[in-house]
Formats: structure tokens, C-alpha cells, sequence
């Protein structure tokens, strides 16, 4: 039974606003922040109503206890933590957004809000993985996760505001707009909780014509009646959702995706249990949305050819009874969270999470027509940024085979899932998040750390299945480096598909501004041919064979590719000579012969065939010779030629250089 006040009117809501609790999911204790206020409003009380071995659930029901001014527990949870760096993080966004043209100098803009909450995420995950890529305390992200519910005013109160910057962004009359101006698709899901979430068209082309084939607001609202409509990676197709994924891209340096959800109120499942490939971020735009939480299925053994990331979906079936029976029934689910989100609400949920929505209200005084939330998808997983990823990469460059080897392509259905369940988390863990944004060759210790956590899980994989896959730490290291080129190939690809988009927003806002006299009587946008080719529909297509060539590139890597100790055997045959031969840049430690004695001192300048050094107490040697200078450290692979930074910012030299890394790579 759902407490009565959960599903309150919005007047409730607002008179009670000074008073809500922020909810903390964590093993050992329940965290809620409580605002310093004098407001005679009842105070709501965080009171467990559910209690599991992992965690506790909690929900607010009213009380006249005085309101406190400090938290409940004066531990430093990982949603305090959150909210922390979500403040922190705000100058960085409003820097953000004004450098991509979002905002002026000193305003404020929804999109430097967006940045800051995804690098909060960043900056949290971060903190919870050590240096050598172990993890310590709470993760925040994967099936070893923990959901977080953060309300508006908690963030509003971040932002020293009266609501948050996500409230009134984006709303029905958005939606109309762009389904007026542009060709968009979208799909109607089912409504059965007992069944896997299937998806339908919401409309078919008509006739040949082109506002024939387009899909229309009346369609929409047609299919509203039946279900929730799902607009898939719409941040590449609507330009005002195109800077907050822009934002959540840049925040993460991770290629990540936003999916919009409208539903229509009072319909009873939204979304039937399901899992997700992706930790997602969801901000409620528009009206509520009741979601139901639990924890990962744990019965990978029964049925190991279900995707633990693909859940409910499909012709797998995930019925809400199974999941209510809690630990002890065929799932082994428990009930995590229960919570209505309104307009400004985050809710995060890691993935392969179940959840499932309605938007069942007990009272009529809520006053709204459709729920509307946002789902950003954080996509290790989709784009191969896992352990799990590189362990098959590390095996098939090496010609190893794998233990886990799936009878498909999808590597997360098949044995993996007979593993014992905290090894198969572990190995499904994501990759540090700051994994793309750093440059391999000048963070050694940070991809060696990486490579022994790698080594350490497919060492649990080879005790759980008595395989001995003995690949050396350069082995794993290679594999990393790929999926590194890889996945900063891949974000690229995205982050030039929302550019574009924001970029055809501003280039329609001054279109429509000359052309305002042109509109017909109805109101209907007399479009152009030009227009018409710049369409969605066109614009991202080139994106997406973009990254289909570059998935069969890593593919072809894996599997055709020579292992790393002969491709080490091949290109370490280095000049018996060449601290005398080799090539000399910018910042080589080297020694000078200076009348036959040698000196310390480092290159500072080549010109031609000479070389200017610098010694170490200062003095220069202009215009040696190559034979009077000898090079200290042996050159590599990952040495790169010098360029000229002049006029750059850091920013812009730290793409550049990751450009070079991969196309030595290539």
C-alpha cells in the first residue's frame, strides 16, 4: 500500500516544500537532509517502511516533530556526497555553457545545470574508484550500484534559487513545436506488467507525400491513450535537447544518449519492470511519474540467457509479482525505492536495476495532462567501456579462448551469468569514468592500474571456471589502449551529432525570424527545400554509419590482429645506435658532449639538423650536431611529434594531442 501522501495534491506538495526529505539508499544507514526553516507546515518524518539485508527503504509520511537543521546521520553518505559536488560543479557549468554559446558572461543557463549534475555523477564516481582502478566505499554506478532521488528544492536550494533550473525546460508545447518543424519518430510501449515491455510505431506513412509520411501531434496524442511514447536518442533530433546531452556528454567525456518519455496521466503501467543497459539519470519535466526500484534479479543461473542489462524487454518476461515477492521469492528482488518524481525531480538508477512507472494519482487536484521525464543514458556498457568488454578483447587479440564465450554476439547473456553473483558483477563493472579523458601514453600508472583491476576479475572469471587464460599485464594494457582509441572515436562521433543539432536550433531561430511573414494563416511553417535536407532525418544518419564503421574496426582489431608480444618482437628492433641515431624532439633528457666530457640537459630547441640543449644549471649549447648528443631514455611508440600550441587553450591541446595518439594508432 502507498502512503496517501505520496501521490499529494500540488498544493500539499508546495506548502510542504520546506520540509521534504531527501532520501539516501546505502547499506548500513538512511541519510535525509532536512532544511533550517520556521514553516508551521507539518514536518514529514523519514520513517523505514521496508528493511532488506542491502538496504532500507523509506518514505515520508507526516509528523509534528519539530523540523531539524542538521541531517539525520552526520555521516558522509554517498548522496551528500552527490549533492556536494552538484554545488561545486555549477561555476564549471555556467563556464561550460557560456564558452558553447548558451548563456552570456555571468548568466545562468538550464544547460550549465545539466553539466554540473552529470559531472557530479563524474566526480563521485571517481572518488569511489582509487588510483590503481580499485573501488572503495558506496559505487554509485553498475549492478553493484545504489539509485539516488534528489528533489527539486534540494537542488533548487544548491542552485540559491526558488526552483531548479530544470523546471519549465521542456514541456508538452515543446514537443508540438517540434513535431511541427522537423520528421521525428517515436514508438508506443506496452502496457502489461506481467509480459516483456514491447514497442510499436506510434504512426505509418500515409502516402508519399512528405507531411504524409511525418508522424503528427494527433498521432501522438492518439497513441498517448495506449501507452507511453518513447522518443529514442531524441537529443540528436530535437535542437533544445540537444545542448543538455551535449552537456551530459562533455560533463562525463563518455558517449551517452537522451531518450524523452511522455505518458498521459492515470495510466496504471507506464513501463512494465525492465532493466537497462545503461545507468540512467532521469529529470522529470512535466507532471509525475510513480517509480517502484529493486534490486538486480539473482537468478542468472535459471535463466543465463537472459541479458541481466535487458530484463522485461522483448520476449523476456520480469512480472511485477516476481519482483514483489522479495528476497526469498523466485527472483531474489527486493523493493529499493518508492517514489513519485514531479516537475524538477532527478532520479538516478544504475543499470540492470528493475523498475517500472505509472502515473496513477490517488488524488484529482493534481493538475496535470501528461508526465514527461527525460532519460539520459550513461553508456559504458552500450559502447564497450567495461571490464567484461576488455576481457574479450584482451582474449580474442591473443587468440585465447574464453570460457564465457556467448553463442551470440551479446556478450552478457550465456555463462557469464552461472558465475557467482559477486564476480559477475564485478566483471560487468564499467571502466572509470575519467577512462576517455586522459591521453594512455601520459598516464601510465592510471591505465596500469586500470590493467591490474582487468587481470584481477579475469583471474576470478578463471577460478570460477577453471580456465587459465596466463595473458601478460601488456597484453591487458593493449586491449585497454583500443578501447580507448575506440571509445574516444566514439564520443567524438556524438559530441559532432549534438553540435550539429544546437547548431541547427540557432540556424532555425534566424530563419524563422526573417521568414515570420511568410507563415500561413493556420500558422503552418512554410518549410523550404534547404530546410527540409537539413531534417533530422538526414542530419544524423552520417553520424550513425560513422559509428557502425567504427565498431567493425574494433571488431577486426580483436579478432584478426597479431597478440602483443609479437607485435612487440616486430617493432622493438631499434637501432644498436640510437642514442646516437634516433630522432630528438622538444623536452628529451639527453647528454651533450662539450669537448669530450658529457652533460646532463635536455633538448630545448631543434632547428633543421642542430639541436639546442639547456643544461641543468641553466647554461645553453646552441647549434650540435646529432653525433655530439646523446639521448637517455630509448624511444617508444607512444612518443609524439611536437606541434605549435600557440594561441591554443589546454583544453583544445589536450584533444589535439588525443587526435595524434590515434592516428598513430591507426
Amino acid at each position: 500500500m502507498i502512503p496517501s501522501n505520496i501521490f499529494a495534491s500540488k498544493g500539499a506538495v508546495i506548502s510542504a516544500l520546506a520540509t521534504i526529505l531527501l532520501l539516501s539508499f546505502n547499506e548500513n544507514s538512511a541519510v535525509a537532509f532536512t532544511p533550517t526553516s520556521t514553516s508551521s507546515a507539518p514536518s514529514l518524518r523519514i520513517t523505514p517502511i521496508v528493511k532488506s539485508s542491502n538496504v532500507k527503504l523509506h518514505s515520508a509520511i507526516e509528523d509534528t516533530t519539530p523540523i531539524q537543521s542538521e541531517p539525520v546521520s552526520p555521516s558522509m553518505s554517498l548522496l551528500e556526497h552527490f549533492i556536494t559536488e552538484y554545488q561545486q560543479s555549477l561555476e564549471g557549468g555556467s563556464k561550460w555553457a557560456t564558452e558553447f554559446g548558451f548563456a552570456e558572461e555571468g548568466e545562468d543557463a538550464p544547460e550549465s545545470a545539466f553539466y554540473a549534475i552529470f559531472r557530479a555523477i563524474r566526480q563521485v564516481d571517481a572518488k569511489t574508484n582509487n588510483a590503481d582502478g580499485s573501488s572503495s566505499g558506496e559505487k554509485l554506478m553498475g549492478l553493484r550500484g545504489v539509485p539516488m532521488y534528489v528533489p527539486n528544492y534540494i537542488l533548487a536550494r544548491a542552485e540559491q534559487k526558488h526552483q531548479n533550473a530544470f523546471c519549465d525546460f521542456f514541456h508538452f508545447p515543446h514537443l508540438a513545436k517540434a513535431l511541427e518543424e522537423d520528421f521525428l519518430d517515436a514508438q508506443r510501449g506496452s502496457t502489461n506488467n506481467r509480459k516483456g515491455w514491447q514497442v510499436a510505431a506510434v504512426s505509418q506513412p500515409t502516402g508519399s507525400s512528405f507531411n504524409d509520411a511525418r508522424m503528427t501531434l494527433p498521432e501522438v496524442n492518439a497513441a498517448l491513450e495506449a501507452g507511453t511514447v518513447i522518443f529514442n536518442n531524441i537529443g540528436a533530433h530535437i535542437p533544445r535537447l540537444a545542448g543538455p546531452t551535449l552537456a551530459s556528454t562533455d560533463a562525463l567525456s563518455l558517449p551517452g544518449a537522451l531518450n524523452m518519455y511522455v505518458t498521459a496521466k492515470g495510466m496504471r503501467t507506464s513501463a512494465p519492470p525492465h532493466t537497462d543497459r545503461q545507468d540512467v539519470l532521469v529529470v522529470q519535466m512535466e507532471g509525475a511519474k510513480r517509480w517502484r526500484v529493486f534490486t538486480p534479479p539473482a537468478d542468472g543461473d535459471v535463466k543465463p540467457n537472459a541479458d541481466p542489462f535487458a530484463r522485461g524487454k522483448g520476449e523476456d518476461s520480469l512480472p511485477l509479482h516476481t519482483l514483489l515477492e522479495g528476497s526469498e521469492g523466485r527472483l531474489g528482488s527486493e523493493l529499493l525505492m518508492d517514489v513519485v518524481t514531479r516537475e524538477g525531480d532527478v532520479l538516478y538508477i544504475p543499470a540492470g536495476f528493475p523498475h517500472t512507472t505509472d502515473t496513477v494519482e490517488e488524488s484529482n487536484d493534481v493538475d496535470y495532462d501528461t508526465s514527461i521525464h527525460l532519460t539520459f543514458n550513461i553508456d559504458t556498457h552500450v559502447w564497450d567501456l567495461d571490464y567484461l568488454a576488455a576481457r574479450s578483447a584482451a582474449l580474442q587479440r591473443n587468440k585465447v579462448n574464453d570460457a564465457l564465450s556467448p553463442q551470440s554476439e551479446n556478450r552478457y547473456v550465456g555463462k557469464v551469468n552461472q558465475l557467482p553473483q559477486n564476480i559477475r558483477s564485478e566483471v560487468m563493472d564499467a571502466l572509470p569514468l575519467e577512462f576517455l579523458d586522459i591521453i594512455p601514453s601520459e598516464s601510465p600508472d592510471f591505465m596500469n592500474g586500470v590493467a591490474k583491476q582487468l587481470a584481477k576479475k579475469c583471474n576470478l572469471v578463471d577460478e570460477a571456471t577453471g580456465q587459465s587464460a596466463e595473458l601478460s599485464e601488456a597484453s591487458y594494457v593493449e586491449a585497454l589502449e583500443r578501447i580507448h582509441s575506440y571509445g574516444s572515436d566514439i564520443l567524438d562521433v556524438h559530441r559532432d551529432m549534438y553540435l550539429a543539432a544546437v547548431e541547427e536550433g540557432r540556424l532555425r531561430k534566424a530563419e524563422d525570424a526573417m521568414t515570420a511573414h511568410l507563415k500561413k494563416d493556420d500558422g503552418e511553417v512554410t518549410m523550404s527545400n534547404e530546410r527540409m535536407q537539413r531534417l533530422s532525418l538526414f542530419r544524423v544518419r552520417p553520424f550513425f554509419e560513422q559509428i557502425e564503421s567504427l565498431k567493425k574496426d574494433l571488431y577486426s582489431w580483436c579478432v584478426s590482429g597479431e597478440s602483443i608480444a609479437q607485435e612487440s618482437a616486430a617493432s622493438s628492433q631499434l637501432d644498436p645506435n640510437w642514442q646516437f641515431t634516433a630522432a630528438l624532439k622538444v623536452g628529451d633528457e639527453v647528454e651533450a658532449d662539450l669537448g669530450g666530457a658529457f652533460f646532463a640537459g635536455k633538448i630545448a630547441q631543434v632547428t633543421g639538423n642542430t639541436y639546442n640543449v639547456v643544461f641543468f644549471d641553466g647554461d645553453r649549447e646552441n647549434g650540435l650536431e646529432r653525433d655530439q648528443i646523446k639521448l637517455l631514455n630509448p624511444p617508444t611508440a607512444a612518443d609524439e611529434d611536437e606541434f605549435d600550441t600557440t594561441g591554443m587553450t589546454p583544453k583544445e591541446i589536450k584533444r589535439m594531442r588525443k587526435k595524434m595518439e590515434k592516428k598513430k594508432r591507426k
